[in-house]
């Protein structure tokens, strides 16, 4: 298993992964595509999620704020 990190919203329930890759790689996505005030309302986080050999996630290990 191999652990990643996942950019989510609160809008679909934090369910679907919009962005997968490092964290660093995840923080720029959401510099390039949000605002601070979208931020905060669309509730943007980063999940640090543990993925199994298929690519599913088996588990979410932290949460990171945007």
């Amino acid at each position: 298993m191999t652990t990643t990190y996942s950019v989510e919203l609160e809008a679909n329930a934090y369910m679907d992964d919009l962005f997968n890759g490092t964290l660093e790689e995840c923080r720029e996505y959401i510099a390039n595509n949000y605002t601070a005030e979208e931020i905060a309302e669309e509730n943007v986080r980063i999940a640090k999620i543990l993925v199994d050999e298929d690519g599913c996630v088996a588990e979410c290990l932290d949460i990171i704020e945007a």
